[in-house]
């Protein structure tokens, strides 16, 4: 993630941590074990001195709080804590040195705590959780800031082109450009303060971070418990989170013609099959009756698998997330008039007519019900839709009578089947993101990281070491080389956007030192088909995109 101008750099105030115990040892021995943490260790021998302190300062990322303490108890000021409003979503590590009370730990979590703990306190532990929220804190404060400089640059950009447009246009007609241009100002000040690549710098090692978690969670818990549950919770917003900065991103390069159709001839049934499988899990999990009807199964057309996969998957989604448990879904694929049409089709909440027109909008509420979101999946329906030179619809009786949104796209004809069927007797290409590389059996347990940012760098070493391989790890690209030339590794994940020396260079370097023994990995937040192809051209054998998935991470990993 590009780092906040440095005229912004003094708002990120260095963030604190209060720790409340009776007992100076154990205060002692909470500072010891929080050292290291970017952060300054506030020191309370009691309730009351808390509380003193949090209305004096307002920057305390989390407080870690003893149950036991005379005239005042842990849960007490816990109490007043929430009361107050700058508090109230502070979190909270409880820490007491009584045995484990199912009652006691329930009214910890009512309170808002994060986690309860129980003494002797490890210290690794005490230190890894708080510097989580340390962690979080100071994300949130950067994406903060980052957003006000977009925002901020968007409208100086905006008041330079009025007033350029000013010295050309008549009164009327600027009226009118202004009303326009205020509500797409509107618009994208929303969009912007959300958007940007280097978003997924930060979702990249939280994504990895969680998995690693996830691990030791379920080998040291019960995934019914209160931490399980805890956990399940955040694991599910962070691929909600995931999915929304795909989007976003999508929407972006479309805007601005940057992105790429990787076409090929596709039998749209056999899609549309692969589609309802990966979301039937989400289907049983709310008891939909799902009904698919593939009038033709030979239907062909040309297009970009992952793009059209994309807007089927948005629509049933769609349909998914407005239709009431246990209501009907349909979809329909046919052809009519040298076309194909899929339509899907929902008994949901409905579409008001005043919303019908703007549906497929930017950042336009869709539908009626509690579930809007950010108005961000149908217009990259239609957006992809467009790019395959084909056309979206919707259409709705109205509120709580279900809606239907029915894609058209060009069949293809007798003679483009023809010379598709030509090319396709020619030996087909291997796409190097499903290549599964051939390691030499001496070096299955080596692997290499290269990549400028740490906390991606780490995350990820520590994920692989908890998998039992032997992880060396560079900060540069030359850094990378040696390491490479070095160790030999079976395989290296190498990130293709670094200072000195970028990915593209250490794959030339290593493939001209090496040759083929070790299985190069591109890792970027970019995933264009010319992307692709760079890398492949490069010397890499395979390309990850940022936040990396675990399971495609693991195609690319040699037997321990």
């Amino acid at each position: 993630m590009t780092s906040p101008p440095p005229a912004r750099l003094g708002l990120l105030a260095k963030s604190a941590i209060l720790v409340v115990d009776d007992n100076p040892h154990n205060l002692i021995a909470f500072s010891s074990a929080l050292e290291g943490i970017d952060a300054e260790v506030i020191k309370s021998s009691s309730g009351e001195q808390a509380l003193r302190e949090l209305l004096s300062r307002d920057d305390f990322a989390v407080v870690v709080l003893d149950v036991q303490m005379p005239v005042m108890d842990g849960f007490e000021t816990a109490r007043l804590m929430r009361a107050r409003q700058k508090n109230e979503r502070t979190p909270i590590i409880f820490v007491t040195a009584y045995s484990r009370d199912d009652v006691q730990v329930l009214e910890a979590y009512k309170m808002g705590a994060v986690d309860f703990l129980f003494k002797p306190i490890t210290p690794e532990v005490l230190h890894a959780k708080v510097s989580v929220f340390i962690d979080l804190r100071r994300r949130t404060e950067e994406l903060r800031i980052q957003s006000e400089v977009l925002r901020d640059h968007q409208r100086r950009e905006h008041a330079r082109v009025l007033e350029e447009e000013r010295h050309t246009w008549n009164e009327a007609a600027m009226r009118h450009r202004l009303e326009e241009l205020a509500q797409a100002d509107q618009r994208k000040d929303e969009f912007l303060a959300m958007l940007g690549h280097e978003l997924r710098t930060p979702l990249a090692p939280i994504v990895t971070g969680l998995y690693l978690l996830k691990s030791k969670i379920r080998a040291g818990d019960d995934a019914n418990s209160a931490e399980g549950k805890l956990f399940a919770t955040v694991e599910r917003q962070v691929h909600h989170l995931r999915r929304l900065v795909d989007d976003l991103l999508d929407i972006s390069r479309i805007n601005s013609g940057k992105i790429e159709l990787d076409v090929s001839d596709i039998v749209i049934t056999d899609l549309v099959k692969e589609v309802i499988a990966s979301l039937r899990e989400a289907v049983d999990l709310r008891h939909h009756k799902l009904e698919v009807r593939l009038e033709d199964e030979s239907l062909r057309l040309s297009g970009d698998v992952v793009r059209l996969t994309q807007v089927v998957a948005n629509l049933v989604q769609n349909a998914l997330k407005y239709t009431d448990p246990g209501g009907s879904i349909t979809v329909v694929v046919k052809a009519k008039d040298n076309n194909v049409e899929i339509a899907v089709s929902d008994n949901g909440t409905g579409i008001d007519a005043g919303l019908l027109p703007n549906v497929f909008d930017l950042f336009v509420q869709r539908r009626s019900g509690a579930n809007g979101g950010l108005g961000v999946g149908l217009t990259l329906v239609k957006r992809l839709v467009e790019l395959h030179k084909g056309h979206v619809a919707a259409s709705s009786d109205g509120v709580g009578k279900g809606a239907t949104f029915t894609v058209t796209l060009p069949m293809l004809t007798a003679a483009e089947r023809k010379e598709s069927d030509l090319k396709a007797q020619a030996p087909a290409p291997t796409l190097i993101a499903d290549s599964k590389p051939k390691v030499p059996v001496a070096m299955r347990a080596k692997v290499a990281i290269v990549d400028d940012n740490e906390d991606i760098r780490e995350t990820l070493r520590d994920l692989l070491e908890d998998w039992q391989y032997d992880v060396q790890c560079g900060a540069d690209g030359v850094q990378g080389v040696d390491i490479i030339l070095k160790h030999r590794p079976a395989v290296a994940f190498v990130d293709v956007g670094m200072p000195r020396m970028d990915g593209f260079q250490l794959a030339r370097i290593v493939r001209e030192k090496l040759g083929t023994d070790t299985t190069l990995v591109a890792m970027t937040g970019f995933g264009r088909p010319s992307d692709f192809r760079q890398a492949a051209e490069s010397g890499f054998d395979g390309y990850l995109v940022k936040p990396i998935d675990v399971n495609d991470l693991r195609k690319f990993l040699p037997s321990k």
